[in-house]
């Protein structure tokens, strides 16, 4: 019979966190991903997609899944493992053992950093480049849709005009009315024979042939009378033009209602850092002495956490965000040396 192998107490607490964390993090996720999807469905009411353009667009908001889900699956997946170790007594027994309560901390915190980095790298760097990837998709889609006429179908527009056609033959169209309100919010209505669009570098041409038309203001009615009228689209007057990274923050910065943004990523990226030291003070327990409180501080260490980030969304400033990220870590640093640095 074979000697088992010693594990490490850096890598036996390493174990421990992975199987905690995979058994939140996957049901998280799930969840997220279903949202998204929901809200992707939506999308298919007014732009024709198909199911490859479906996993291209759920894959732009991966990182915004990613980065919802692992901090608070890293925070439930610390509480979970230091409590296990404490309820079956392992903590105590390295303890017993000469283990300083410290060395458990610097382990934690190295996996927190590493979490921390991957935050910061998903809020700031993937986040803006997918975000700007779907709105580009989005709007190309959108163009396409607008030259894409349905027959006997209501709520079609081109450009800003509402289109109703009775019968259509590729790009030719019969029996045509067009909705519009002009800039004196007076109502537009076009009606003619036959109509056919053409498409040249982006710029679509709606031609309309034997119609009339009428301008309805509150006290008047105008009628014209024409062989042939022409409306002109141009799918890239409104283009999305994609930024790098830095111009994209830059440019976010100095939106008076976004520049704060940044603030809300730099800290929400950090809360695996700053509430480490907070949470460990609590499920760190001798459970013959001492009662769990440990989700309890779990669910109010992260409610505190996120309205800083949502303050410094709101109305941050960097000397505020430096203040916040130093504050936070001092009061986790007190905790764990007055609960379990002094026993331990």
């Amino acid at each position: 019979m074979g000697r088992q192998k010693p594990i490490s107490i850096s890598r036996y607490i390493s174990k421990n966190f992975q199987s905690s964390f995979f058994i939140i993090f996957l049901p998280l996720f799930f969840i997220g991903s279903l949202v998204f999807i929901i809200k992707l469905s939506a999308l298919t009411a007014s732009i024709q997609i198909s199911f490859m353009e479906m996993m291209q667009l759920f894959s732009y908001n991966l990182p915004s899944i990613f980065f919802y889900t692992l901090p608070i699956s890293f925070l439930v997946a610390i509480v979970m493992t230091l409590l296990r170790l404490s309820n079956d007594n392992e903590l105590m027994a390295l303890f017993a053992l000469g283990t300083n309560a410290k060395f458990i901390l610097y382990r934690l915190y190295f996996i927190a950093t590493l979490f921390s980095m991957i935050l910061l790298i998903l809020s700031l760097g993937l986040m803006p480049k997918t975000k700007q990837q779907f709105k580009a998709f989005k709007h190309e889609k959108t163009s396409q849709a607008q030259i894409n006429i349905h027959p006997s179908k209501l709520g079609q527009k081109f450009g800003n005009l509402f289109i109703y056609v009775k019968d259509k033959n590729d790009n030719t169209m019969k029996d045509i009315v067009i909705y519009n309100k002009d800039k004196n919010h007076n109502d537009q209505l076009f009606i003619a024979k036959k109509a056919n669009f053409e498409n040249k570098d982006s710029l679509v041409t709606l031609t309309l042939k034997n119609g009339s038309g009428y301008t309805f203001s509150k006290d008047i009615v105008k009628e014209i009378n024409y062989e042939s009228m022409q409306v002109f689209q141009n799918l890239n007057s409104d283009a999305f033009t994609y930024n790098n990274i830095v111009e994209y923050w830059v440019k976010l910065s100095l939106n008076p209602n976004k520049k704060s943004k940044i603030f809300f990523f730099i800290f929400a990226s950090l809360i695996p850092l700053l509430a480490l030291a907070i949470i460990a003070s609590f499920s760190i327990i001798n459970p013959r002495y001492q009662k769990n409180y440990a989700y309890h501080i779990l669910a109010l260490t992260t409610i505190l956490l996120y309205a800083i980030a949502s303050t410094l969304e709101k109305s941050g400033t960097f000397y505020l965000l430096i203040i916040s990220i130093i504050i936070s870590f001092t009061i986790g640093i007190y905790l764990y040396k007055r609960n379990i640095l002094r026993f331990f």
